[in-house]
């Protein structure tokens, strides 16, 4: 890699004139992105000093204004300062997602710093299952945004070029001259064109040969629907020379799939609601790389840090969100420790991220889409702490679900009646309730929709 890369930013041509970047907040952005040019090239010591030399205002202020990190801290007998000794952070028992969830409002800052912008709630399932809601600033944004240009820049991508994108954030199509955030926001690109992921797998193919772009978002079970459609059907998108994707595990055979069909490799994100960006992967190399402003511990059953080739879970703390502190916070996925990378760059580095594996629902007439159940409007009706979708063949759909009371026939009803009209399509939804959390599979994975029908 060169580590010249912000230089050949600064010196491109498709970068905008200053008065343009200001109007779009681009000065801003390009002042981080100068800070995490020389950042990672800081060496572990370096970094993880420079980190904890962040986590100790961090705490203090959280200690300050979140009544359940306050608790959280005196119950491990540490302070702001503690935790931002050597050593220190890992003395602070880790925070579920469960606990999260029944802290309530108590868990959210009442204030934050001066700025750090507005503040806005995020809400996901996670890999596991269990509905979650933080709080993010908008300086959460702003970094979420420099660490995606940062990996554009990284892989060295022709901004002149067409990038399609199947979201689960959006509901129709939509087309745009330009990228979008964050890269309109520096530099003139080529057009976007983006689709639901909850289209069926021949739209989506269909939508891509028309489209033919250069660059490609998805999610890993999407693209092995479209990739395995693109191999039966001897054709696929001419102009492609690169896949992004996101929100899922990819495996080996995937990504040797991908090159072979679409002949592309695969750059892969490891990102949250929650978190924002926590790594992207290296060019050279293909290990991930953790964001500067992430502490990401992989540990054992025990608590203990696992060392490179070693699997655990995750515990993540962001050192920016003010809002909320998401510290130690145990994410719900498993990684593999890496070792590091001869790139050049100090980051910390993961081998390989096992959470997040999720499947397409089958629809009778055999297409597959994403599999949207509908879980933001839940709380309206019957509050579930956990949940699991297991489709049993083309017409049914177990609903396993984790929550302190059973719902009323009519709040189960109007549950069913969501969840169908998420999917798509007037599914049996057989239940199964229970105030147990749901158990992981043998592997210490939780797949959210599991389709066992054929």
């Amino acid at each position: 890699m060169s580590p010249n890369w912000f230089h050949r930013l600064k010196r491109s041509r498709h970068i905008l004139p200053g008065s343009e970047r200001r109007r779009n907040g681009g000065d801003a952005l390009l002042g981080l992105l100068r800070g995490y040019a020389a950042s990672e090239r800081l060496d572990a010591a370096g970094l993880a000093e420079r980190q904890r030399q962040h986590l100790f205002p961090l705490a203090k202020h959280c200690a300050g204004q979140s009544p359940h990190f306050s608790r959280r801290l005196k119950a491990a007998g540490l302070s702001p300062e503690d935790l931002a000794e050597p050593g220190g952070l890992a003395k602070l028992p880790p925070l579920t997602r469960r606990e999260l969830v029944e802290a309530r409002d108590s868990f959210f800052c009442r204030v934050t710093p001066k700025g750090h912008g507005a503040v806005k709630s995020n809400s996901t399932s996670g890999s596991t299952g269990e509905p979650v809601t933080v709080r993010r600033t908008g300086l959460c944004d702003l970094h979420w945004l420099t660490y995606t240009l940062r990996e554009h820049l990284w892989h060295d991508r022709d901004f002149a070029g067409r990038l399609a994108a199947s979201r689960f954030s959006i509901t129709e199509p939509v087309s745009a001259p330009g990228w979008g955030p964050p890269c309109d926001m520096v530099l003139r690109t080529g057009p976007s064109s983006a689709m639901p992921v909850t289209k069926s797998v021949e739209e989506l193919s269909d939508w891509l040969l028309e489209f033919d772009p250069h660059y490609l978002l998805v999610m890993p079970s999407t693209l092995a629907a479209l990739v395995s459609y693109f191999d039966s059907a001897g054709h696929r998108p001419d102009a492609l020379r690169g896949v992004r994707t996101f929100g899922e595990t990819i495996t080996p055979h995937l990504r040797e799939d991908v090159l072979r069909v679409l002949r592309s490799g695969v750059a892969d994100i490891y990102s949250s609601q929650e978190g924002g960006v926590m790594a992207t992967q290296c060019p050279e190399e293909g290990t991930y790389h953790v964001s500067e402003t992430i502490i990401l511990e992989v540990v054992d059953a025990e608590g203990r840090a696992c060392q490179p080739g070693e699997v655990g879970r995750i515990l993540v703390t962001d050192l920016v969100n003010s809002a909320s502190p998401l510290i130690r916070y145990e994410i719900g996925d498993y990684a593999e420790v890496g070792t590091p990378c001869p790139c050049g760059r100090g980051l910390p580095t993961i081998k390989r991220f096992l959470g997040r594996e999720r499947n397409l629902v089958i629809l009778p007439d055999g297409t597959r889409h994403w599999p949207l159940v509908g879980f933001f409007h839940w709380d309206e009706v019957f509050p579930v702490a956990q949940f699991q979708f297991v489709q049993l063949d083309r017409q049914t759909v177990l609903a396993r679900m984790s929550a302190a009371d059973s719902p009323t026939p009519e709040q189960e009803a109007r549950l069913t009646a969501i969840i169908r009209e998420s999917l798509g399509h007037p599914f049996e939804i057989r239940y199964q309730w229970q105030t147990e959390p749901l158990e992981r599979g043998p592997s210490g994975k939780f797949e959210e929709f599991i389709c066992k029908a054929e």
